[in-house]
């Protein structure tokens, strides 16, 4: 029950349905449990930067800018919502600027378990594409980018990569991609750099290819925005 109902707030306050001071009596009611199991629930949303409580004044939802918005779950509920384009553009700009770093530092640092799994991860992705397994390119796309993030040898990038998994599994933007036979060869050709060490190359790789995704991205957004269904349809992205 704690997790059905800090998922039911959560999601609620990242949608916009839930503002103000909350209601703990009708969260408890709703859910038929008792007034301590909400106060726990809020707990974990404070922790998250979504709450905060004051004696006298209850519990309040906060603004936008006090959440911890890299928390997986919180990108998720984000991403269910009304402002979801928004959050999807986020993650790839945080993306176009430390995915490079995360792979040129990999190049410099990897190790030869981590360069298998990456190159694993690249198998996934051909054998995915040749058996046209749309979910199976899903997984194995985000064990690549993950990887990445894990294997830099930064702490702060390596708890980037839970972001990063949230982010590739959202719904929609998971929705907007269709893979082509160049995702293996551009994915490929970053793996073959990172096992020659070249840090340089690497880096200008992961730029390229995260670089194109958002491009392809945002295009096909802005040919969504154009049409009369507006958000019941979904435009394919190729990366």
């Amino acid at each position: 029950m704690h997790g059905l109902v800090v998922e039911w707030i959560g999601s609620r306050i990242a949608s916009g349905h839930l503002t103000g001071v909350l209601d703990l009596d009708h969260i408890a009611r709703r859910f038929q449990v008792s007034r301590l199991l909400v106060r726990e629930c809020l707990r974990t949303l404070a922790a998250k930067g979504m709450v905060r409580a004051r004696q006298r004044t209850g519990t309040r939802v906060t603004n936008l800018e006090q959440w911890a918005v890299l928390d997986e779950q919180l990108i998720r509920w984000r991403a269910a919502g009304p402002h979801r384009f928004a959050q999807m553009q986020e993650s790839l700009q945080l993306r176009q600027r430390v995915e490079p770093l995360a792979a040129r530092l990999m190049a410099e640092r990897r190790t030869e378990a981590q360069l298998e799994r990456l190159k694993d991860a690249t198998e996934q992705i051909e054998r995915a594409i040749t058996t046209g397994s749309g979910q199976g390119m899903i997984e194995a796309d985000t064990s690549f980018h993950r990887e990445l993030y894990l294997s830099s040898g930064n702490t702060m990038l390596g708890h980037l990569a839970g972001t990063v998994h949230a982010c590739l599994r959202v719904p929609d933007f998971q929705g907007y991609r269709r893979f082509s036979t160049h995702t293996v060869a551009r994915h490929q050709r970053l793996t073959d750099l990172i096992a020659a060490c070249d840090a340089d190359g690497a880096e200008q790789a992961a730029e390229h290819l995260i670089s194109l995704t958002a491009k392809l991205f945002l295009a096909a957004y802005e040919r969504l925005m154009e049409q009369p269904t507006g958000l019941l349809d979904h435009p394919q992205v190729r990366t």
